[in-house]
């Protein structure tokens, strides 16, 4: 990775100020284009030679991407870069089959582009970039620029922290405070406000939006205990609203009636209006709606929900290659969740609790809820199958296709079952993936977890935040050619051995998001030792070396009394790959035939429904959880992946597989497979 600059705050540029900062980088690209660089000497050349460089794609943030090719930001009318679908109201299409769902013309947005950079005066470059979304960009002097092709859509902001969190958190209220709150507090009834996020004047900070969102809620909120018309405690509720009202800026009161159309509660037109006419009028536009929840709504976050996702989080055993997430999931001590949190929660922990809460043969109180729950959970499955597939990091034609079918499936849905969920930029842009993974293949390749990587390191150095007179830029480049000798030396033949030795906790450290491979003369072993009479008798022999822990391709096996979820594998018996089958590690044994592990199969199930099976692109299969009584030799090359068990009831275990390169448990295809 080449780091060819880094922006100076305290702020970000606006406008047209960041072409500045990426004309550098766009002189060296168009000269390497158009006129080729020639290396005197490359590892299969010893002459030398000519090459030509391009830049592939643009992967940011849908904000930054927007600043970076100049084009309006995702929270306008020109919400889509690639398509010409156009207003915020189109957000939730689903009619892909429409001609605005062809990607836009390169042609005609260069010509805008220059229409723009010819403009005169500043007025009328505002002018025209309202009218068409486009500036001119540094990039378009690239002559293969091609913004709809070119700016991608980045799936770890738009998937993970984006739809997975908006899905989890505000549709189902996925939190600790939703599964707390009283029905009472739920709202008596529900105005079509617009998203003060994207009609917010520009001089609103965040603050004030929060005012506007709680005067909203006090407007539509129901009157605790009320039964019938109980004109008392009607007046007693209007009372208490108008002091609350009324301790709230003018302005706010302002901006909320005219989102509801109405004016001051003035007797004489004409005479000068004070905060305690838009009060009155705003009360009085309360009156005339409902008191309590006529229709009261199925409460989907409640304490049972809650502590069953915080059990399955608690209790799952995985390997320790996947990622922790919170055990205090939903809380708010829990902090914000980063990326790959999300996709860990997405791809295994929130499916099992919700699918074991909801999913067939679960329980309810009226064939009403169980429908409803039945709905949501299908709705919920499609995001989370579109995010494994996503995820994967092999793609074929048939996996992009069923992604942009779930995605299709949860947009097109999203107001049936919640019907106050806003659509969001981030759901067209889901859409688009799909373009994108036929055009770059799988997202692995193309995703900014490797550069948020980057940025939280720079971050963690100890810098001045002098620019200008390289201070920084020197400081940046100390640390990295101190770090980069520290492990040049820690390779060398001549490095002590201690220090060898901890090579694996210094990895860690330096690199805490990479799993330090342990190489197998760390591994604790107990040569020629007599093995124990079940493993004698599977492998016929009376010696053997076991292993406690081995690396084999990266994948870190350990027998199941050293590390339960290390022990958890996928496999195909005897080697033929036809069903995968998960078992637990009981010996990790080394004969002159070579390294073999001495597994225990889970046993399949009998006459009992696996509600996991109606989602074929969510990884889950249930199985008994009685293993069974004979050992069986298991080769490390048989071995597909680690899986996350869970105890699904006394007799039943979860198997998750965490493969990222294979389709799942019940799918067989596997033509035309892209490698990333």
């Amino acid at each position: 990775m080449y780091l060819a600059g880094i922006i100076p705050g305290p702020s970000e540029p606006s406008g047209d100020q960041l072409n500045h900062f990426l004309d550098p980088v766009v002189d060296d690209f168009v000269e390497s284009w158009e006129c080729g660089i020639r290396f005197s000497r490359t590892a299969l050349q010893a002459h030398g030679r000519v090459t030509r460089s391009v830049i592939a794609c643009l992967v940011c943030d849908l904000p930054a991407a927007r600043k970076a090719a100049q084009l309006a930001g995702p929270t306008s009318h020109f919400y889509c870069t690639a398509c010409h679908c156009f207003h915020r109201s189109t957000c939730g299409r689903t009619d892909v089959h429409s001609t605005d769902w062809v990607l836009r013309d390169k042609n005609e947005m260069r010509r805008l582009a220059e229409l723009w950079k010819n403009a005169s005066t500043s007025a009328d470059r505002n002018k025209l970039f309202s009218l068409h979304g486009v500036r001119w960009s540094t990039l378009w002097r690239l002559s293969y620029w091609d913004p709809s092709h070119q700016v991608v859509v980045d799936t770890m902001h738009c998937l993970l922290e984006g739809l997975a969190h908006d899905h989890f958190r505000e549709f189902l209220g996925l939190t600790a405070d939703s599964a707390q709150r009283k029905t009472d507090s739920l709202p008596a009834f529900h105005h079509p406000f617009p998203d003060i996020d994207l009609h917010k004047p520009e001089d609103f900070c965040e603050k004030d939006v929060k005012n506007i969102k709680y005067i909203r809620d006090l407007l539509t909120a129901a009157i605790p205990d009320l039964e019938g018309n109980d004109t008392q405690l009607i007046e007693t509720h209007m009372t208490e609203l108008e002091k609350k009202l009324s301790s709230k800026k003018v302005t706010y009161l302002q901006f909320v009636a005219a989102e509801l159309g109405i004016g001051p509660d003035v007797a004489h037109p004409g005479k000068k209006v004070y905060e305690v006419h838009w009060v009155r009028s705003l009360i009085t536009w309360r009156r005339t709606k409902p008191f309590t929840i006529e229709s009261p709504r199925l409460r989907i976050s409640t304490p049972e929900v809650m502590q069953r996702i915080v059990d399955v989080i608690r209790t799952t055993d995985t390997p320790s290659s996947l990622r922790s997430v919170p055990y205090n999931f939903g809380e708010a001590r829990a902090g914000s969740l980063k990326a790959d949190e999300w996709r860990t929660l997405t791809t295994v922990y929130l499916p099992i609790a919700l699918v074991s809460l909801w999913g067939e043969g679960s329980q309810h109180r009226t064939s009403e809820v169980s429908a409803n729950r039945r709905a949501i959970l299908d709705h919920t499955m499609s995001l989370v199958s579109a995010v494994h597939i996503a995820c994967l990091r092999f793609m074929t034609a048939t996996q992009a296709q069923a992604y942009h079918g779930y995605i299709v499936a949860w947009i097109r849905d999203l107001r049936v079952l919640h019907p106050h969920a806003p659509h969001r930029t981030n759901g067209h842009m889901a859409l688009h993936v799909w373009d994108y993974l036929q055009l770059f293949g799988p997202v692995r390749s193309w995703w900014c977890f490797p550069y948020e990587r980057l940025i939280g390191q720079l971050q963690r150095l100890p810098i001045n935040h002098i620019f200008g007179d390289s201070q920084q830029e020197s400081t940046l480049l100390s640390s990295h050619i101190k770090a980069a000798k520290l492990k040049h030396w820690l390779n060398r033949p001549s490095c002590p051995p201690v220090f060898r030795d901890v090579k694996s906790l210094f990895d860690r450290f330096v690199s805490p998001t990479v799993d330090a491979i342990i190489e197998d003369s760390l591994v604790l072993t107990t040569p020629n030792e007599d093995i124990p009479a079940d493993l004698q008798s599977l492998i016929k022999v009376k010696r053997a070396v076991l292993h406690a822990r081995v690396t084999y391709k990266g994948s870190i096996y350990t027998r199941e009394s050293t590390h339960v979820g290390n022990s958890l594998v996928l496999y195909y018996s005897d080697g033929i790959t036809h069903t995968q089958i998960p078992g637990t590690i009981k010996y990790i044994f080394r004969t002159k035939d070579g390294l073999g592990f001495a597994v225990q199969r889970h046993l399949p199930l009998h006459s009992y429904p696996d509600p996991f099976h109606h989602y074929p692109y969510f990884p889950a299969q249930l199985h008994s959880s009685s293993l069974a009584d004979h050992l069986e030799v298991v080769r490390p090359e048989w071995v597909v992946s680690h899986f996350a068990r869970w105890k699904f009831s006394p007799q039943h275990i979860v198997a998750v597989s965490l493969c990222p390169v294979r389709v799942p448990f019940s799918l067989t295809c596997f033509n035309g497979l892209t490698n990333q």
